[in-house]
């Protein structure tokens, strides 16, 4: 569909904020969607690029509810997004969406962590806004534990968003530039073992073989949700099957069509024999335990 560029500005030394006019873009996406974006003037890249979906806004048009615009962030890491860089308010823009399905919530999450890092937290912070929502319905979801991990203190995204969800922050970077020193994984492996324990203490249940309280594998509050780098993913995602926490990983991959048609975005899964799923059809989100790391 056309769109116009809104807004197209940096947000910090490494990453740029795109807000795209979209009339006929739906009135709300599902956390973890993404949309196909390419400036139409462009023949070189000739496919577009998949970015996930920050957020919906509207634009004021002096009445009504306004025209959507469908917002992303971004950084440049070669010759598409160095076009979208240079692009400038009221130029038009094709894109092509909301794609893929989104993360599963359910009410009785008693604690969702939510782990993100660089380009992987917009749609961790678009889901921030969602358990937000459940909070507010009474849906049994009580807080909302936020990790982000970078290189650096331009890695760190969405802050703002998070904390104005009501989330608690634990941020580190690997240079220590801001938060603890670190990997995201360093926080987040103690902060779930932690609360199991104290899930065990307070059940008085500690010997009790499958207790639900007890013993964190079996404790059916705590979900994982998670979006990032290869890396991150994969070591969240034996963490979670360490403690048998149940864990959604949003998977990032480059496509050429974004609804299954080219295959070029196919992920090992787990089977008896060598099986693939396609992540712009089958995905972004899968449960973490049914890729093959």
């Amino acid at each position: 569909m056309r769109a116009t560029v809104a807004d197209n500005r940096p947000i910090s030394k490494a990453y740029l904020h795109l807000g795209m006019a979209a009339p006929a873009f739906p009135a709300s996406f599902r956390a973890g969607q993404f949309v196909m974006v390419r400036p139409n003037w462009v023949a070189d890249p000739l496919l577009p690029r998949a970015f996930s979906i920050y957020r919906v806004s509207r634009e004021d048009t002096g009445g009504g509810n306004g025209v959507p615009v469908v917002e992303i962030l971004y950084r440049v890491v070669g010759k598409g997004t160095n076009y979208l860089s240079r692009m400038e308010a009221g130029e038009e823009i094709e894109i092509l969406g909301p794609l893929g399905n989104a993360f599963t919530l359910s009410g009785g999450i008693a604690t969702a962590v939510l782990v993100a890092g660089g380009i992987g937290v917009p749609p961790i912070a678009a889901l921030a806004v969602e358990l937000a929502k459940m909070r507010n319905a009474e849906c049994g979801m009580r807080n909302a534990e936020v990790f982000l991990g970078g290189k650096t203190s331009e890695d760190i995204l969405c802050v703002k968003d998070f904390e104005e969800a009501g989330a608690v922050m634990h941020i580190t970077t690997e240079d220590g530039s801001l938060g603890t020193r670190g990997l995201v994984t360093d926080l987040l492996a103690p902060f779930l073992k932690a609360r199991g324990d104290q899930a065990a203490g307070q059940s008085g249940n500690q010997g009790v073989p499958n207790c639900p309280i007890a013993q964190l594998p079996n404790c059916p509050s705590f979900r994982l949700y998670t979006c990032g780098p290869p890396g991150m993913l994969a070591a969240v995602a034996r963490l979670a099957e360490e403690l048998a926490v149940p864990c959604q990983v949003s998977v990032e991959a480059n496509m050429a069509c974004g609804f299954g048609a080219c295959m070029g975005c196919a992920i090992e899964v787990k089977a008896e024999q060598k099986s693939y799923k396609l992540v712009c059809k089958d995905g972004p989100v899968f449960d973490s335990r049914e890729i093959r790391w």
